[in-house]
């Protein structure tokens, strides 16, 4: 795959600035061009700031908080309309190797029908999230979004990003339809991208370790309201019940490790319920 054909997309929303420009100091040498979506940050003017410093780095203002969903949506459309193949998207805390988008560019012709194609996802914090995959390459059931590569044509093919989800597992989703459309999904184990899944610790609770995000409880509600959405949108009823202790598991996590109990433990009853009062329209996209 030409490098040509590749652009990044970034979404932001009240990013740390020394790292967004960590971010893009790592990213902009190596494609052409990058683009960010901005969700109606605060310091949107530090941003503008900070952007004056590249020749090849671009701004769409949301000028409010449209979700991941949408932002997302909005850059594939920004590379369809630039004629590009792939976009390579990124937190605004993600940093790649130098050498990031070179060694992934590798794979993304390896077979005729791929949807997406994600690196190893170390956490600062916490070490590998998600898959590590055994063998150099992988078909997996999901990635994040952060430092997957996707196929424009796939993406428009499958209907987009559903906005309905906003944040929280709008990447699983995603993938789901991905490979239910006969797109792979894979993942390389040799290159891997440093990145920070909010301020995330692990704590000891008996025999298990347990994750700590600390999110707040406008987040949380869209975890507890994807956990159920999601699987029932597809009727994956098996992950439809684990959806449903993952939620009874969130609330045990905030009750033993967080502040600001009232609050999140409200948001997640009222995210679990609105799964349930929107199941039943039609009008989403399979």
């Amino acid at each position: 795959m030409q490098i040509s054909k590749i652009y990044a997309g970034i979404v932001t929303f009240n990013p740390e600035i020394t790292r967004l420009k960590q971010n893009i100091d790592a990213i902009s040498p190596q494609l052409k061009e990058v683009v960010l979506f901005d969700n109606g940050s605060q310091n949107i003017q530090q941003i503008k700031k900070l952007l004056e410093k590249y020749h090849n780095v671009y701004l769409i203002e949301g000028h409010k908080n449209k979700g991941i969903a949408a932002a997302l949506n909005a850059l594939m459309k920004w590379g369809c309309d630039k004629e590009y193949q792939w976009m390579l998207s990124l937190d605004q805390d993600s940093v790649c190797q130098e050498d990031f988008v070179k060694e992934m560019s590798k794979y993304l012709t390896i077979e005729k029908r791929l949807g997406i194609v994600a690196p190893v996802i170390k956490d600062r914090n916490i070490g590998i999230v998600g898959h590590n995959p055994v063998k150099k390459i992988q078909h997996v059931n999901t990635c994040i979004t952060s430092g997957a590569f996707s196929n424009l044509k796939a993406w428009k093919r499958i209907g987009g990003y559903d906005e309905r989800m906003f944040i929280d597992s709008v990447d699983f989703e995603y993938c789901y339809r991905m490979r239910k459309n006969k797109y792979g999904v894979i993942q390389v184990r040799d290159v891997q991208l440093l990145h920070e899944i909010g301020a995330s610790e692990k704590r000891r609770f008996l025999f298990w370790n347990v994750v700590v995000n600390g999110h707040s409880a406008f987040r949380k509600f869209y975890i507890a309201q994807n956990n159920v959405y999601y699987p029932l949108k597809h009727h994956l009823w098996l992950h439809f019940i684990r959806g449903n202790f993952r939620n009874l598991g969130l609330m045990f996590v905030v009750l033993l490790y967080e502040d600001n109990k009232k609050d999140k433990l409200a948001a997640i009853i009222k995210g679990w319920i609105k799964a349930y009062r929107i199941k039943g329209e039609r009008n989403y996209a399979d």
